[in-house]
């Protein structure tokens, strides 16, 4: 596994997830992974790695700065409405299904490339 071309799939999966999601819905950050993981191939489980870790950060990072914004009071009810004891367990919740997103789009884009343009090696 080169670790820098997973360091660079973490950031640019990330980064375009960040351009799209201000466009497009929430889902808009699995198409971002699944093209990065296209575009840059590694290995489906490190594909996996990197659009869990992109999408992840940003979310937990974006989740944070909103609930920052407002002084926590929209994660404070949130969290209430699921019965999670505290608002820190819903961002927590949240970069872990943005994640889980990310890092099957990747993986299916790194699944994708490996079928239309098969390596040799």
């Amino acid at each position: 596994m080169n670790k820098v071309v997973v360091i660079l799939k973490i950031i640019f999966t990330a980064s375009t997830a960040f351009l799209l999601q201000n466009i497009f819905p929430w889902w808009s950050a699995a198409v971002a992974a699944f093209l990065i993981g296209f575009i840059l191939y590694t290995k489906p489980g490190s594909s996996f790695l990197a659009g869990f870790l992109g999408i992840a950060i940003l979310w937990f990072v974006w989740a944070f700065w909103a609930n920052s914004v407002n002084d926590g009071v929209l994660a404070t009810r949130v969290a209430a409405i699921f019965s999670l004891p505290n608002n820190a367990l819903l961002l927590l919740i949240t970069s872990l299904i943005g994640g889980l997103a990310g890092g099957f789009g990747a993986m299916t884009g790194s699944y994708m490339r490996n079928w239309l343009l098969p390596r040799v090696e």
